[in-house]
């Protein structure tokens, strides 16, 4: 575990090993961290520094992964199957459209749960499509055709958001950030999002990243552009109007995610400037920034998620460098582990027995399984290396009650469900 300078030790530290050490909650992003070489990868316990050399622990049954308990032979005799029957691989859809694969690469993921208890899961994709997909016959039961490629979509109370490029009403030829957003019970008049009557768009780049957060009087919706800008859209009764504009990053806004810190609601954003904000909601202020000089990121960072560990709150980092990193709510990073490649997404599950398991998605496809209890080992993975998992890039994940969702550059959606704890 690494170790960090000043402070107290932090309480109830779940990510094993030493206790770390945090800092005061006016210094967000300030000290440094031990336990790392000079190339970023974490030393010592709790399995990392290994990168592509590090061998997971559990190994899943390919039969039963893709075909269940009928499709593995080898469960029938003496002695049983020697690989893990825990995770099963319910849905392989082809989110293609007629450009092709290619075409069809598939970047953004949510999903929903109805007042009925249905599930439906959305996917957006390069082809400028959103589908909407029943999660029990895995149909497709809506497809909607955009301006303009799609970066970005979210769905939270009530609420579809896309973030897409397309072109600008006013200028032929150029190409903005474009966000639209339907309220699923009447989906027939979607809201467009303007900066102004002059830019009837949402940023004057392509849209990269979506998050809406309900837990003030009314929802609030925030959107990240290309151009470094993050937007903050407050519902007026008729619409969403922009309501304030969080400036800081000087490049691409890639990620968002909110997050709580000492009782107050945050929004945490990582960019191609290599560095996390943390942005107070109330006052739409920046309180911190994350760098390489901090002990954040090296390179382009390209998800933020938050990670809840018995009774505290933490939150999680990916980058291109190839490290994922949490961070207390005082900004300290806790733990750094080194992944097999660059880490496009990132979320957290619960398996069946109710175990944290936070999931990676990596640039060459495959999935990492870790434990952030057990130091962040990697207890499984989904490659296709082992003819499971993406072809291409993970461009998202998301989790649901007992299943997590995955899409990819390979124009496939792929859904997960648990069936047994890992062991």
């Amino acid at each position: 575990m690494s170790r960090r300078r000043g402070g107290n030790n932090y309480r109830n530290n779940q990510f094993g090993g030493n206790n770390s050490r945090n800092h005061n909650t006016s210094s967000f992003g300030g000290g440094r961290s031990g336990g790392h070489n000079s190339r970023g990868g974490y030393q010592g316990g709790g399995g990392g520094g290994g990168g592509g050399h590090e061998q997971p622990d559990v190994r899943l049954c390919k039969f039963f992964l893709l075909g269940g308990p009928s499709q593995c032979q080898s469960s029938q005799k003496p002695g049983g199957c020697q690989f893990a029957h825990c995770l099963q691989r319910v849905a392989d859809v082809a989110c293609s459209g007629s450009g092709g694969s290619t075409a069809s690469q598939v970047r953004a993921v949510c999903s929903m749960k109805n007042e009925q208890g249905g599930v439906h899961v959305f996917t957006g994709s390069k082809d400028g499509h959103w589908r909407m997909w029943n999660a029990q016959s895995w149909t497709l039961e809506q497809d909607v055709q955009m301006e303009g490629e799609i970066h970005a979509l979210t769905v939270e109370a009530g609420f579809l958001v896309c973030g897409y490029e397309g072109p600008t009403p006013t200028i032929p030829g150029v190409n903005v950030g474009l966000v639209r957003a339907w309220n699923l019970a009447n989906p027939n008049t979607p809201f467009n999002f303007a900066m102004s009557d002059a830019m009837p768009f949402a940023h004057l780049q392509r849209v990269y990243a979506i998050k809406m957060l309900v837990g003030g009087a009314t929802p609030e919706i925030y959107t990240g552009g290309h151009e470094g800008e993050i937007h903050c859209w407050g519902w007026d009764g008729a619409g969403f109007k922009l309501t304030h504009k969080l400036e800081g990053h000087v490049k691409g806004v890639t990620c968002l995610s909110g997050f709580a810190s000492a009782g107050r609601p945050h929004l945490l954003s990582g960019s191609m400037d290599k560095t996390i904000r943390l942005w107070d909601v109330a006052t739409k202020q920046s309180v911190g920034m994350l760098t390489k000089n901090n002990d954040g990121h090296g390179d382009s960072v390209t998800c933020v998620a938050p990670l809840k560990m018995a009774d505290v709150e933490y939150f999680m980092t990916g980058a291109m460098d190839g490290l994922v990193k949490v961070w207390n709510g005082q900004g300290g990073c806790d733990f750094s582990q080194k992944c097999a490649g660059a880490v496009l997404s990132l979320d957290a599950t619960l398996d069946a027995g109710s175990k944290t398991i936070v999931l990676c998605g990596l640039v060459d496809g495959t999935v990492e399984l870790r434990q952030p209890d057990a130091g962040f080992k990697l207890r499984a993975t989904l490659s296709n290396r082992f003819s499971v998992g993406h072809t291409s890039e993970v461009r998202g994940l998301c989790c649901g009650e007992g299943y997590f969702c995955s899409v990819g550059a390979d124009s496939k959606l792929m859904v997960w469900q648990w069936v047994a704890p890992l062991p």
